[in-house]
């Protein structure tokens, strides 16, 4: 084979490479955006939730968005306070398949008293590990459209809804 023939394998080859490179560029970008989207939607979903609330029969309801690693990527931590006291979950967020649905697990502390007072020191959330929470069902928690208000249910409790407080 002369030098010309061997150049223009040497640049087949390349052009090859680089379809095949690009092929897969394609496939991690389309990766990138799907995970890059479902981010994206968890995020929206904490904001527009996070707040101090109120229902009308007394009960009030914190949500804060919650950095857990150990336990959980992305989460919230939820307070109710009624007549019969407050109690506390750490709420899973996920994105189902469909990619449209906001996938809410309930989370309980296996020892409640360990981690009284959490919402006055978040930083606390760290250093929560798999062994201090237990699965407690699931949690759907439903901004609505205006983001005023909130329909709240958690461990198969019935829907309520909470007015953001002013």
């Amino acid at each position: 084979m002369n030098h010309s023939g061997s150049v223009m394998k040497t640049l087949q080859s390349i052009g090859a490479a680089s379809v095949l490179a690009a092929g897969f560029g394609l496939t991690l970008t389309a990766c990138v955006t799907h995970e890059e989207r479902s981010r994206q939607a968890i995020e929206h979903f904490k904001q527009s939730t996070a707040g101090q609330y109120h229902s009308a029969s007394g009960a009030e309801l914190i949500i804060v968005p919650v950095r857990a690693r150990m336990v959980t990527d992305e989460a919230v931590y939820v307070e109710r306070t009624d007549a019969n006291g407050t109690f506390g979950r750490l709420v899973n967020i996920e994105l189902a398949a469909d990619g449209v649905k906001i996938l809410q697990r309930a989370l309980a502390f296996t020892q409640e008293g360990q981690w009284r007072n959490l919402r006055e020191t978040p930083e606390l959330f760290t250093a929560l590990l798999p062994k201090d929470v237990r699965p407690a069902g699931t949690c759907d928690i439903e901004p609505a459209a205006d983001m005023n208000s909130v329909s709240y249910s958690c461990g198969g409790s019935p829907p309520e809804i909470f007015v953001r407080k002013q």
